[in-house]
């Protein structure tokens, strides 16, 4: 742990998580359970702010929410750079992004699945709550939730009045974002419609190193509906859609040395060192600019039945994405990386309760059928098309023992077939492959309330993440992979609700793992070997996660966060770049070891009208490490991780009642304006490859908001 924390912070952060900002004796209601509770009434680890939490800590996109939850870091994915976002709950990292296999988070936007990380690094609007849900969620949320779930909840339509609001914000590097969102009572008290629109526009903070072109720039336009229909106190549907599209440039890749093939009559670049002394210069070698594009349709339906004793609601989505990317990171070859896939999800779920509300209980099913193209134009490589079809069924159940303690019971089973074609122009060894898979999910917890206000829990889960077909080599199929976790768990308003204090410290045996690993069979006339897809490892992942929040006087509030991860293999066999036998035993899995943030805010009355608002935050995360030892010693140091970094971001808002609300915010990000990567690739191959991508610089803005 860095000696900069302090070690007072270190004795109470025995698991200390906390929260952001929230105001005095507000109760976040989440949904973590399928059901709508307390937070504080939880038994699992959950980080959950509001949207306007959210906007005051200055952030904007969906990667930021990182910068709130410990144990949870959002990072762009390797060579395609912000189009792909790769996250990382607790060690478990989401991992691959073709659609021959499945990643070990999930994703839910209104409780419908989005079982692929692209276009994760875009502006959230009009959202109600946010939710991280930390380790295994197989019984609820089903498979590939082994390291947790995010759940985002867009605001819905309001029933009794006419409203919504307008926002332009002006900043750094001619930022021009707007949002106008209508909330619009149809039919009072029973019909009503919610209309959003936000664009983004910033110019690139960057450029390349020899083209001079623009870099990292900002570009996207989201639109969204959402309509509530109530008919009566036993029924009501809601019905979301939205469609977001992004145009850019990319991120800035700096290659941090060069390398290059010889194949005797000609020496290929793969790489060459960015030497621009300015930080935000990068690679970028073609005619052809490198960008980033993307569009998605999502269309979901939620509709819930008082059944009188019972409840029974039913999830059903729709979500068409394509993205294509031209990566910059190589000058020799032309890179195109993207997705062309459709998803389909049905969930029903019949809930309720019995023995004088002693025993809650749910029984469901669940289907879902994905499709689609993965394009990978790498020379070499193949272009797959790819279809997965499951089912599930699952049951959860909590009983009061007495009126202090519950035990909750849940299982889950899935089934699962998985097809893949090789459909490259020039197609070789075998066209296709089917597999199928099952397993099950369980969780079995006991929580005690000694208070109204305390809760102390344990539990033991089971979740996994789905078998697999390798894209490249389409006669391998790994199974699936498993994570058993024990976690015990502390929440408590104290102080007449001035202190909120969650912790939890978690222990989770993670077997079979799927990893991707050099094949010494494949190497061919260059001597550079090919990489297969295997169950390479078993894992041991500990550590803790703590929030606090204090609110010492009215309008004042501090919280503190912190999270602890040890990852590392039990038993990993492996080979390196010229096929030699590795022993990885021992080393880290990947991710950040620790992550801790700050935050305090003063409101205070500037008129009977008026308020204004001082907020500041501070966000660390340490080392993550990219590469393995042997590949580590090949390059220099610190080309093979992402070394630590911190960042300060800064809000002063005014609130003015009298003119229908106004709100305007001044705000800073990366205010210190640190240099520091986000990601990168480390590689032995060819000499040695190390290139990282950018962060972003310290970036001023200005923010009017008119309620309506």
């Amino acid at each position: 742990m860095p000696r900069h924390i302090g070690a007072g912070f270190i004795a109470g952060a025995v698991g200390l998580t906390s929260m952001p900002v929230y105001a005095q004796n507000n109760v976040i209601v989440v949904t973590a359970r399928k059901v709508e509770e307390n937070l504080q009434d939880v038994p699992v680890s959950v980080t959950a702010f509001t949207g306007e939490t959210f906007e005051e800590a200055g952030l904007t996109e969906f990667s930021d929410i990182s910068q709130l939850t410990p144990n949870f870091d959002v990072r762009p994915r390797g060579a395609t750079g912000a189009l792909f976002a790769n996250l990382t709950i607790r060690g478990q990292t989401s991992g691959f992004l073709t659609l021959n296999a499945d990643q070990a988070v999930g994703i839910n936007i209104n409780g419908a699945p989005i079982t692929r990380g692209t276009s994760l690094f875009t502006n959230l609007f009009d959202i109600e709550r946010i939710e991280v849900l930390k380790g295994p969620q197989g019984t609820l949320y089903g498979k590939n939730t082994t390291g947790g779930a995010v759940n985002v909840v867009t605001k819905g339509p309001e029933l009794d009045e006419i409203g919504g609001y307008g926002q332009f914000t002006y900043g750094s590097f001619d930022r021009t974002d707007a949002q106008l969102v209508a909330n619009l009572p149809l039919i009072e008290d029973e019909l009503g419609i919610r209309l959003g629109a936000a664009m983004t526009h910033r110019d690139g903070f960057g450029f390349g190193s020899t083209t001079g072109r623009e870099l990292a720039d900002d570009n996207e336009i989201f639109l969204r509906g959402s309509l509530l229909y109530e008919p009566s106190d036993s029924f009501s549907i809601r019905i979301n859609a939205d469609y977001h599209d992004v145009d850019e440039s990319t991120s800035i890749f700096r290659s941090l040395r060069s390398a290059s093939l010889d194949l005797g009559f000609f020496i290929l670049p793969i790489a060459i060192k960015t030497d621009n002394p300015d930080f935000y210069a990068g690679n970028d070698f073609r005619a052809e600019a490198p960008f980033a594009r993307s569009d998605e349709f999502n269309i979901n339906a939620t509709a819930i039945l008082d059944l009188g004793g019972a409840s029974l609601e039913s999830i059903t989505s729709y979500r068409k994405q394509n993205s294509l990317t031209l990566v910059q990171s190589a000058p020799s070859t032309s890179i195109t990386l993207g997705q062309d896939s459709d998803l389909f999800a049905q969930e029903l779920r019949l809930s309720g309760s019995a023995l004088d509300d002693r025993l809650t209980w749910q029984v469901g099913g669940f289907y879902s059928t994905e499709s689609g193209e993965d394009i990978d134009n790498v020379g070499g490589f193949q272009t797959t098309a790819a279809k997965n079809d499951g089912w599930s069924l699952f049951t959860q159940n909590s009983f009061a023992i007495t009126d202090q303690v519950k035990l909750t019971l849940g299982l889950r089973y899935t089934n699962e077939d998985r097809e893949v074609r090789d459909i490259s122009p020039m197609v070789t060894g075998l066209l296709q492959n089917n597999a199928s898979f099952d397993a099950f999910s369980w969780l079995a917890s006991l929580d005690y309330k000694p208070s109204e206000d305390t809760l102390l829990y344990a539990s033991i889960s089971r979740g996994f993440r789905s078998g697999a077909i390798d894209q490249d080599n389409l006669a391998t199929i790994v199974d699936p992979e498993f994570v058993l976790n024990y976690e015990v768990g502390f929440k408590a308003d104290l102080f007449d609700n001035r202190v909120r204090f969650n912790t939890s410290a978690f222990y989770s045996d993670y077997t079979d793992i799927q990893r991707t690993a050099f094949d010494p069979d494949s190497i061919g006339s260059t001597g550079v070997p090919t990489t297969v897809l295997r169950n390479a490892a078993e894992a041991t992942i500990w550590g803790f996660e703590g929030e606090l929040q204090v609110n010492p006087a009215d309008g004042l509030s501090f919280g503190a966060t912190v999270g602890y991860t040890n990852a590392k293999f039990d038993e990993f066999i492996d080979f390196d770049a010229a096929g030699n036998l590795l022993d990885r035993t021992n080393e880290p899995l990947g991710g950040p070891e620790w992550q801790y943030s700050l935050n305090g805010r003063y409101e205070f009355s500037v008129s009977d009208s008026s308020t204004l608002g001082i907020q500041a935050n501070y966000f660390w995360i340490s080392e993550d490490v990219l590469a393995a030892p042997s590949v580590i010693a090949v390059l220099a140091p610190g080309e093979g991780s992402v070394a630590s970094f911190g960042l300060l971001n800064g809000q002063i808002d005014l609130d003015i009642d009298k003119w229908g609300g106004l709100n305007i915010a001044v705000f800073g990000t990366n205010i210190l304006d640190k240099e520091y990567f986000v990601g990168g690739i480390a590689l032995d191959l060819f000499g040695g490859i190390a290139n990282q991508l950018v962060g972003e610089p310290r970036q001023w803005g200005i923010r009017v908001t008119k309620d309506f």
